[in-house]
């Protein structure tokens, strides 16, 4: 029995200092999940980057949505066009009725990175709320990017919403 505690004690101690939980304080994550619980997530290049891969980002994206499943509303929205030039970017939507908020997801790529910079943004204000950033050494762009796109549900779920 007395194993059993210390390796309870391990394992809680641990998790203090590794940081198990999300930095998002439950009071925080309640209101959040109240004001943003209508998300659209687009997709687009910045500077020479393929316009191409843009389609497969959602598509993976969309597979594993799973982790906001709590959410009232996520769309993916392949057809919307992005001002990438200011930050954080500009989605051109004609109606953001149906949104709280919208994730802009912009990539790039040179010299061995892949990246991904994923902007969340209040849709009435156009305040940005919330910043992520993939940034990772691969000569395999396109197999990169869909990976980022796999894992940005659960990241948001995490990082934006403490859950």
């Amino acid at each position: 029995m007395k194993a059993v505690y210390l390796f309870l004690i391990t394992i809680t101690t641990a998790c203090f200092f590794i940081g198990c939980n999300s930095k998002t304080t439950s009071s925080i994550s309640m209101d959040r999940q109240q004001k943003y619980s209508r998300l659209a997530i687009v997709c687009a290049p910045t500077g020479e980057a393929n316009p191409s891969y843009s389609p497969m980002i959602l598509k993976e994206v969309q597979s594993r949505i799973f982790p906001l499943k709590f959410l009232e509303k996520v769309e993916c929205l392949p057809d919307v066009s992005i001002d990438t030039t200011s930050t954080p970017p500009v989605v051109l939507l004609d109606d953001f009725s149906d949104y709280d908020a919208v994730v802009a997801l912009v990539y790039s790529y040179g010299s061995g990175h892949v990246c991904l910079d994923c902007y969340m943004t209040n849709v009435m204000t156009g305040e940005q709320i919330w910043y992520y950033k993939f940034d990772a050494p691969d000569p395999s762009i396109k197999k990169r990017l869909c990976s980022q796109g796999l894992f940005l549900p659960a990241i948001i779920k995490k990082d934006f919403y403490g859950l």
